[in-house]
């Protein structure tokens, strides 16, 4: 299939300032990881995509009307974030009808941290083995690879469940 035949999926990527150290080669891996997709065409939307004099708020907005679906990269900085929270997040959760894949950016605890609403979606980790998952951060480099090829596989299964 060439790209023309290619659904468009728009991701609007939501994460904390304080994890960008994680999160671009978080975000480059899985790029190259979707990039060869026979089936969709993604396209990643990140604030650091608005442009000088342009309105903050009022492009946030635009991104998250006109994404198909949220990459939530979650952490405890993710989800201490007041804007995050604010004006973000509920598009996804609660009342919020966009579809949302959030993936466990850094470790967070499952039973203490308020998880805003996150607890009521599976959040994806890498399975290591039996009762032990991992977040990308706690991932070596081969394993890297896995929790972005996993995490490809699951991406593109949930899409096809969204759109069939």
């Amino acid at each position: 299939m060439g790209s023309e035949t290619r659904k468009e999926i728009r991701f609007f990527v939501s994460y904390a300032r304080e994890d960008d150290e994680y999160v671009e080669p978080f975000l480059r891996g899985l790029k190259e990881m979707l990039a060869p997709s026979k089936t969709y065409h993604f396209r990643f939307w990140q604030d650091v995509d608005i442009l000088p004099g342009e309105s903050w708020p009022q492009e946030i907005r635009h991104a998250l009307e006109s994404c198909t679906l949220g990459l939530l990269l979650v952490s405890p900085a993710m989800l201490a974030s007041p804007y995050i929270l604010a004006h973000e997040l509920p598009t996804f959760v609660g009342s919020g009808n966009k579809p949302v894949i959030p993936v466990m950016l850094k470790k967070i605890n499952l039973k203490r941290h308020d998880l805003k609403g996150l607890q009521e979606a599976q959040l994806f980790r890498l399975k290591a083995g039996p009762n032990n998952y991992r977040s990308f951060a706690q991932c070596g480099s081969s394993q890297r690879s896995d929790f972005l090829y996993d995490l490809h596989e699951k991406i593109e299964e949930r899409l096809d469940k969204l759109l069939q």
